[in-house]
């Protein structure tokens, strides 16, 4: 009789390059830990799911070859819970990993990155700065009085505490709201869970003196993110609405994670008709993980 194969040799190990990169880091550990697998292009959609799910990072991002002829290479992004077109904070945690692993760019000092949302830009800069294109907001019109009651409410909010509302969705899509100052956005104390599948983003001004021209907050409960310690996609949503129509200046700076114990600094700069974000990118783990199929 011929032996049945054993199970276990059935099995692929497939082993790949991982990075945990802090990202808007003004100092070690003080940014946003964004997990970078590398030569991913033997994974699955399944795979990449399940090792997303199972890291503790808010985003995970997997490299593979570019199928776009004038890309560096090609990056799909997911959150504990889903795929989304666009990340930044993975774009430049990506980004930075890749420049890591000893790739050159075919243009030098700059990147395109191909992804669900288009090719963008990424501009590699002197002390480990990286700056991304802000991709252009999906029309996803107004956002409903009732959807912004709730929202008010849940965050803890008085009527005259919003300057102004809209839908901000360049990949993940939140409800923006301009908050009168940075004061109250940091002193919010909300149940996120109570927004259910709402992600919100809120952000207000310094005064003279401030850490930063702005304080932004992002809460991502549909995504499996309670808050983000940083957020890069929403900084670049915000200047994509408020700098057009002058409400923000050209170029600014934000401050994030406050609230969390976190210092993130995000630089925001219009350079012709392209808005810019980035900031200071650090990779801070490097190992291999271990996937089994």
């Amino acid at each position: 009789m011929t032996a049945l194969p054993n199970v276990a040799t059935l099995a692929r190990t497939t082993v790949l390059p991982h990075v945990v990169v802090d990202v808007f880091t003004p100092a070690p550990f003080q940014g946003s830990p964004i997990a970078v697998v590398l030569d991913a292009d033997s994974l699955s959609t399944e795979e990449m799911t399940n090792i997303a799910r199972w890291s503790s990072s808010t985003e995970v991002a997997f490299v593979l070859s570019a199928t776009d002829s004038v890309a560096d290479y090609q990056v799909r992004f997911f959150s504990p819970t889903t795929e989304v077109r666009f990340a930044g904070l993975s774009t430049l945690a990506a980004a930075r990993a890749w420049l890591d692993q000893g790739h050159e760019p075919r243009s030098p000092g700059q990147l395109i990155q191909e992804c669900a949302a288009g090719t963008v830009h990424v501009a590699v800069e002197e002390n480990n700065h990286l700056q991304f294109t802000a991709p252009p907001l999906y029309d996803r019109g107004g956002p409903d009085e009732l959807t912004v009651e709730m929202a008010r409410e849940v965050l803890g909010l008085d009527p005259q505490d919003i300057k102004a509302t809209t839908w901000l969705d360049n990949g993940p899509g939140f409800l923006g709201l301009l908050i009168n100052d940075a004061e109250t956005v940091i002193g919010m104390d909300p149940d996120i869970h109570e927004l259910g599948q709402l992600c919100v983003g809120v952000m207000g001004a310094y005064g003279d003196g401030g850490p930063a021209d702005y304080e932004m907050r992002s809460f991502a409960p549909s995504l499996g993110v309670d808050e983000y310690p940083a957020a890069a996609a929403l900084s670049a949503s915000f200047a994509t609405w408020l700098v057009p129509q002058e409400i923000a200046p050209s170029s600014y700076t934000v401050s994030q994670g406050t609230s969390l114990g976190r210092s993130a600094k995000v630089h925001v700069r219009t350079r012709g008709s392209e808005i810019w974000v980035g900031g200071p990118v650090t990779s801070r783990v490097q190992g291999q993980v271990s996937v089994t199929a």
